[in-house]
Formats: structure tokens, C-alpha cells, sequence
């Protein structure tokens, strides 16, 4: 279905220079105030141009434009464009199912001028340049493919938005499009009520008699006072769309049987009513498929007061409204909105000294970064369950659940407060493997992340991909840390695979033996050196052996890990640096790494 997949906006509020792809259901999100509602305010400004205020210009000496690439308008689509001439408007702008539209706006107090690309001109890359105002019938075509987009606010007059059906509301737009399966259900309303019309109207050919004598009598009595001036009463009868838009929504308690209108309810029942009216529409329109045209649901915060639970619903219902007959945007500060089917195409929303910028979204990072389709199938579903990386400026990735408990507990215990606090969240991918994916995806992202890692990471996972790899397979360090391991291996009977390296077996872990090479003279000095390549890399290596050996565990599992967390919470930040120096030393690294 076509959708607008591309917008590019400049000198827009903080939007100097932003440009962002859109799918059918697009996320935003990022902290407050870095300009996600101006990006939903430019996507409706570019299809419902209104003219722009003084504030609005991020440099008052330059204009506003925002452009936008529409998709998918093939021949099917373009001959359900009701009037012939709006579609030979748009025809010779359409190259390979594409259009691109622009506004431009040069100053505050004029509605923006609307122009249309010139496809010959275009060089396929980026954005086009060159533009020319829209032709007549154009702006006609294009409301028929998208109409006037819904935009439904966080805060800003929620009352008078959500009040009484008047013109240009949210609460309008919802109904119209609550109402549209009805106005054409019962179509024949309309032919009952152009009946009506003609009989109380004042030009209306079938006039009642009576009101024709009133007329007439009226004029007569008014001539004695004001010759020359006439009288008739005219009964203007709305069609049925202004009938139905007339009317008000009602609430009744169920409980007391009060009944009050919807504006006299409280902010918190109003927005729940609301965001039930949009779920409302994702049943109503699952059936249907022959729908045409495409509209825009803009939506800022739309978890604001409703409860978790709620939460998710209305999620839901958004993923059922994008692949009906709507195209979702919606800003959000809640990692229950990002589902693993929604988080591949959320975009983070960030500001800096130069404004609003905004990061390449978790399905098109994956693609640049990992060549295999089989890496990036498991890169996006890796990270596609972890809706916190969304929500931290830096994410650690960790091989295993023992990081996943144990490190957030200890650095609360050393600093006095929680990582997410300061922004800082641990994710555990599962194993090394997807450490050396999640990076490189997280990076692409313009997401600061880090790793940390056990000991066999350095020589295993961090040498594979041929010239892509983190350390040489073929480098000297390697060859030496399994002349050691051979010397453990024939001393102690610590097993070792066919290529060398520690494995299972005898009553042996093989992070067992990797502790007995970092425990070794000659050991620990390969071992602390693979912690100084890594950090490179932006991985911290356990040079110990792993998180087990730094805390003093002597078993793996559950109980071990609960027993730790307890040994954990009671101890303070000094007794911890002493005892464990190694999660201190972690910590400050993290903490001291500069963020994207």
C-alpha cells in the first residue's frame, strides 16, 4: 500500500537539517524536549499546510520546506482518483511509483507555497532539488490518496481538543472516521433528507403550502411598515455527514448512571476515551480491503495515563490500523509501546548543539552492518526484544544472565543509585557470538554500546570473520596462548579440543581452565593483554576468567547467582572496591567513555 517513506525537513523549530525514512508504523522516540513533536507537526504540515508563526523558524533569514517521498502509486492506485483531471495532474510526476511534494515557507503569517518535483532533473540520490509550485489539480489527487492527516497531541489544549466535535479536532477527525462505515450503510438517509430540503427550503421546488402562505401574509403585514422588503422563513436541512458531525459524545458511569459530556470528564478519562476510539477503528477496519486512500494517525505520547495493560492494547491496536487504511507515527516514552515486531523501525530522536538529529533505525543498521542474512535475522531479533536500548545513551551488551543480574546491583551498591539513572542500561544477548553482531548494529544506530565478556571471548569469538576480525587468527599471541594451555592441559589434565583451546569433559568446565590460564605466570600476561586490544574494540574482558572469578563464586546457576545478589546488597561501596577492584575498574570505564 502507498505510504509517505521519506521526509526531509529544514529550519523547521529545531529540525534544522533532519532527514528520517517512515514505515507503515513508525515509533519515535527519545528524551524530552529533542523535537520529536516537531517531526510529527512537519509530516502534517507537508500534506494540511498552515501558515507558520515567528517561532517556528529556526533561522528567521532562511525558509521552512519540508519534503516528502510518496510510494507506491502505481496505475491501480492512480485510477482511483475520482476526477480525470486530478489524475492527469499528478501522472507526469509519478517515476517508478514515486512522487516527492514539498512545502516552502518564507515567512511567518502566509500559508506555505506547495510544490511538486521535476522528476527529470532528479538524480536518483537524496533529495531532489529541483521543485516547481503545484499544478492545478495536483493538491486535489494527492488528498485523495492521503487525506488530511490526524494528528492527536500529548498535552498541549487537551480540553478544547477533545471537547465537542467542532471543525479541525481530534475528536472530529476520529469520528468522521468512526462514522464512514455508517454514512454509507445507510446512504438512503440522504436521498430522505434532500426530500426534506425541497419541501422546507426557500428555493426548494416542492415548498410546503403553508409555508408559501406565510410567506405571503408576512410580506403583506410588513409592506405597511417597510414597503418594499419581503419575507420567508428558510429551514436549512444539513446533509448527513453535518448531521452526524453535529452531534456530542456522551460518557455515562455505569455505576451511578451520571451521564456528562465528554469535555467535563477528567484529562485522564478524556485521553483513555480517546486512544479506545483509535483501538475502536483497528477492529473496525481489520475487514476491510478495498480502501483506497491512505491517512496519516499522528500521534504524540499515546500511553499518557492509561495503564500498562492498556498500554499494550493500544500498541496492538496501532500495528492492526497501519495495515488498514492508516500510516502510524507516534512519539513515545514508554518501552512497552515497542514490541519485538515494532522496535526494528523505531527511530531515537536526539538534540544537539545543531539541533534535532535523528539515528538509522535497528532493521537498516542490521542490513549495513552484517553482510549474512542468517547474522542479520539474528541481530534484529536479538535486539528487537530489548526495548531499553531505546531508552539509554549507553548500552552494555553481556554474554549471560549472571552480568545481566549481578552488575546493576553492584553498581548501585558502589554509586547509590541505579545505571538507568544515568542512563546506562546492561542487555544480555545470550553469548559471545552476539556480542560481536549486536556492536557493530548498535553503532551503525549512533548508539553508544559496549561489551563485556569472559576470557574465551578474546580467543574464540573476537577471531572469527577472516579480515573482519576483531584479532588475527594467525597472530603469534594466539599460537603462545595454546602452547600454555597444552603445558596446563599435560600438568593438570585440563581437557582441550582438537584446535587447541579449553573445552568440557573430566569433570572440567572449560571456563575452569581458562581461570587456570589467567591464574598462570605466563598466562595472565596474554590474558591482560587481550583485555587492552578489547577495549579497543569497546569490550571489557574478564581478565580473570569471568564475572564468577572477580566476585568469588565457586558455582554457576541460579541459586549461586541469588546467593550473590544477597552478598551484594549488604555490602558497601568501599568493601566492594576492595573485595571485587574489577567491577569498580568496569564501571569507571563506562562511566568515562564518551557517549555518540
Amino acid at each position: 500500500m502507498h505510504r509517505v517513506s521519506h521526509i526531509h525537513i529544514t529550519n523547521f523549530r529545531a529540525c534544522r537539517h533532519v532527514s528520517l525514512l517512515l514505515g507503515d508504523l513508525t515509533p519515535l522516540v527519545g528524551q524530552n524536549n529533542t523535537g520529536k513533536s516537531t517531526v510529527l507537526s512537519a509530516i502534517g504540515l507537508v500534506l494540511s499546510p498552515s501558515a507558520l508563526t515567528n517561532g517556528d523558524f529556526s533561522d528567521p533569514s532562511l525558509p521552512v520546506t519540508v519534503a516528502a517521498c510518496i510510494e507506491g502509486i502505481d496505475a491501480t492506485l492512480l485510477a482511483t482518483i475520482p476526477d480525470p483531471k486530478h489524475r492527469s495532474a499528478m501522472s507526469p510526476y509519478i517515476v517508478d511509483e514515486k512522487l516527492w511534494i514539498r512545502i516552502s515557507a518564507a515567512a511567518a503569517g502566509k500559508k506555505p507555497t506547495q510544490q511538486v518535483w521535476e522528476p527529470s532533473s532528479y538524480t536518483g540520490i537524496g533529495i531532489p532539488e529541483q521543485w516547481r509550485a503545484y499544478p492545478t489539480g495536483l493538491p486535489e489527487a494527492v488528498s485523495a490518496l492521503l487525506p488530511e492527516p490526524l494528528h492527536i497531541v500529548a498535552m498541549e489544549d487537551l480540553t478544547e481538543d477533545l471537547g465537542k466535535a467542532k471543525s479541525g479536532t481530534t475528536i472530529k477527525g476520529l469520528l468522521d472516521e468512526v462514522m464512514a462505515p455508517v454514512l454509507a450503510t445507510h446512504e438512503s438517509l440522504s436521498s430522505a433528507l434532500a426530500t426534506i430540503r425541497e419541501i422546507l427550503s426557500t428555493n426548494g421546488t416542492e415548498r410546503s403550502p403553508h409555508l408559501r402562505t406565510f410567506d405571503k401574509k408576512a410580506t403583506e403585514a410588513l409592506a405597511d411598515f417597510f414597503p418594499g422588503l419581503s419575507l420567508d422563513v428558510d429551514l436549512p436541512i444539513v446533509d448527513l455527514k453535518e448531521f452526524f458531525r453535529a452531534g456530542d459524545l456522551y460518557v455515562t458511569d455505569q455505576l451511578t448512571g451520571e451521564r456528562r459530556r465528554f469535555d467535563q470528564m477528567g484529562t485522564g478519562t478524556q485521553r483513555a476515551i480517546q486512544m479506545a476510539l483509535v483501538r475502536y477503528l483497528a477492529e473496525a477496519r481489520k475487514p476491510e480491503t478495498s480502501i483506497s486512500y491512505r491517512r496519516l494517525l499522528l500521534i504524540d505520547e499515546p500511553e499518557l495515563f492509561l495503564h500498562p495493560q492498556g498500554v499494550r492494547h493500544l500498541r496492538e491496536a496501532l500495528r492492526n490500523l497501519a495495515g488498514a487504511g492508516f500510516q502510524v507515527v507516534f512519539s513515545t516514552h514508554s518501552p512497552l509501546m515497542l514490541s519485538k515486531e515494532i522496535a526494528p523501525d523505531t527511530v531515537i530522536v536526539s538534540r544537539k548543539s545543531t539541533g534535532t538529529t535523528v539515528r538509522r533505525p535497528l532493521r537498516e543498521a542490521v542490513t549495513s552492518a552484517l553482510s549474512d542474512s542468517e547474522s542479520q535475522s539474528r541481530a534484529l531479533f536479538q535486539l528487537g526484544n530489548v526495548a531499553e536500548i531505546y531508552f539509554c545513551e549507553k548500552i552494555i551488551l553481556c554474554e549471560g544472565k549472571t552480568e545481566l543480574r549481578l552488575l546493576p546491583l553492584a553498581y548501585e551498591r558502589i554509586y547509590g543509585h541505579a545505571p538507568e539513572l544515568d542512563r546506562i542500561c546492561f542487555v544480555s544477548l545470550g553469548s559471545g557470538s552476539d556480542i560481536t553482531k549486536g556492536l557493530p548494529v548498535l553503532h551503525v544506530m549512533g548508539i553508544s554500546a559496549f561489551a563485556v565478556a569472559d576470557l574465551d571471548f578474546a580467543f574464540v569469538e573476537a577471531r572469527k570473520g577472516g579480515a573482519s576480525a576483531w584479532l588475527s587468527k594467525d597472530a603469534d599471541d594466539l599460537k603462545q596462548v595454546k602452547a600454555i594451555l597444552a603445558r596446563l592441559s599435560a600438568s593438570s589434565g585440563l581437557p582441550l579440543g582438537e584446535n587447541g583451546l579449553p573445552i568440557k569433559g573430566g569433570g572440567h568446565t572449560a571456563a575452569e581452565t581458562w581461570a587456570a590460564f589467567a591464574q598462570d605466570s605466563e598466562g595472565k600476561t596474554y590474558a591482560e593483554s587481550a583485555h587492552d586490544a578489547l577495549i579497543a574494540k569497546g569490550v571489557w574482558l574478564w581478565s580473570t576468567g569471568c564475572i564468577e572469578h572477580v566476585i568469588g563464586a565457586s558455582d554457576k546457576g541460579e541459586d549461586a547467582i541469588f546467593y550473590q545478589e544477597n552478598c551484594l546488597s549488604v555490602l558497601g561501596p568501599s568493601e566492594i572496591e576492595a573485595s571485587m577492584p574489577a567491577l569498580k575498574a568496569l564501571f569507571e570505564w563506562i562511566r568515562s567513555s564518551p557517549s555518540e
